[in-house]
């Protein structure tokens, strides 16, 4: 059973036994008109940040595939999708904000060979966080929470870091990382941030600029509409820069999308304001799994954003195993279920009836250019042959 509301996406589902209000949709129809100049990241800035990683070892640009076959099935012009499963053999964009960060941190002073380096993740920034302090030889330890999989422990483990599992969701270990940091004199190393605490989680958001330059070189023109994954925020945050410091009012729209079980920018969309999202935040889609909107963020996404989504587990599935299914002209892009969110958002729009509001806000159609971010491969190999069926390395 199923009941719009208007702009802000309501959708009664019946689940586990009683009726449920789940949003599932936010257009934001300010965004559109909204000055950010004072709020993004400027174009200098992001010159700065690429001109840093110009001789970082490595690194090369990441593949903007084109997926033909199945931007014809879902009636659209062009379904172009950033892969950034083999960024630093890590499995994830992570990496490029993390090693920012601590190249500012250390030019700066803000850290010595006695640091110890700590943040709380959900799998990806924090083996990134243990990645750039066994380069830099420092000492890591990574808060992870309780239903974090083993496989994503393993690989954190693997750098050196020592893993701390935090009872409770990601926003419990958040909360534990930074207590633990400020009692011990550690060097926090957040993606997330909140008032008094977002020196660092900007430094990581200009970092992930880099993404959209990089597509920028390799698309013919730009998209219509970019999906973005949310979390808490970072990502969109520098998207919606990117795009608004090159194209002003003519940027393409841009879309935010979530698990329906942790959907805190949704929500705070609709509110109007941060809100915090309760409970266990429990999804397949781990790297998102996240209940309270980065401070530093919230600003342009509240005013930057164009619409909100979230979508479901079994719709994120189902995108999973489209990307990996061989085809006759589309590569095959491993994307762990992080990953897929952004082409699952897509599907879900253009398919599923009560997402029809969000189609012809965004004008999606036959002549639609639209951009996804495979943010993550496979980092749970296990949970990607369970999915899919197939191996993760092919």
């Amino acid at each position: 059973m199923l009941l719009q509301h208007g702009l802000r996406g309501l959708v009664i589902e019946h689940r586990q036994g009683k009726f449920m209000i789940i949003p599932r949709y936010y257009l934001n129809a300010v965004a559109r008109h909204a000055n950010l100049e004072n709020l993004v990241f400027p174009p200098e800035q992001c010159a700065k940040v690429l001109h840093y990683f110009r001789d970082y070892p490595g690194l090369r640009a990441t593949p903007l595939h084109a997926l033909r076959s199945q931007a014809r099935n879902l009636g659209i012009g062009e379904l172009l999708v950033k892969d950034e499963s083999q960024r630093l053999n890590l499995n994830s964009f992570k990496i490029l904000g993390v090693s920012y960060a601590v190249h500012r941190l250390l030019a700066g002073g803000g850290i010595s060979q006695e640091s110890l380096l700590t943040c709380a993740t959900d799998g990806n920034h924090g083996l990134a966080v243990a990645h750039v302090a066994r380069e830099n030889r420092l000492r890591a330890r990574i808060y992870v929470p309780k239903g974090m999989r083993q496989a994503r422990r393993d690989a954190i483990a693997a750098e050196g870091a020592e893993v701390v599992v935090v009872e409770g969701n990601y926003d419990d270990a958040v909360t534990q990382a930074a207590a633990d940091a400020a009692k011990s004199g550690w060097v926090l190393v957040s993606d997330t941030s909140w008032p008094g605490y977002e020196v660092i989680p900007k430094y990581i958001m200009a970092r992930y600029t880099m993404l959209m330059a990089e597509a920028a070189e390799q698309w013919l023109e730009p998209p219509d509409v970019v999906f973005v994954q949310a979390g808490v925020g970072g990502l969109a945050c520098a998207v919606v820069s990117w795009f608004y410091g090159r194209l002003g009012s003519k940027r393409p729209f841009i879309v935010s999308c979530e698990p329906t079980n942790a959907a805190c920018v949704l929500e705070s969309m609709q509110a109007g304001e941060r809100v915090v999202v309760k409970g266990s935040l429990e999804t397949i889609m781990a790297g998102l799994s996240c209940g309270t909107v980065s401070s530093a963020a919230w600003p342009v996404l509240r005013f930057g954003l164009d619409a909100s989504v979230a979508i479901t587990d079994d719709e994120c599935a189902e995108a999973v195993r489209m990307l990996g299914a061989p085809r006759s002209d589309d590569p095959i892009v491993v994307a762990g279920e992080s990953g897929a969110c952004g082409v699952a958002a897509l599907e879900s729009v253009l398919c599923r009836d009560e997402f029809c509001s969000v189609r012809e806000y965004l004008n999606l159609g036959p002549q639609s250019r639209v951009l996804a971010i495979n943010t993550e491969g496979a980092t749970d190999p296990e949970g990607y042959r369970h999915i899919t069926g197939l191996p993760p390395n092919r």
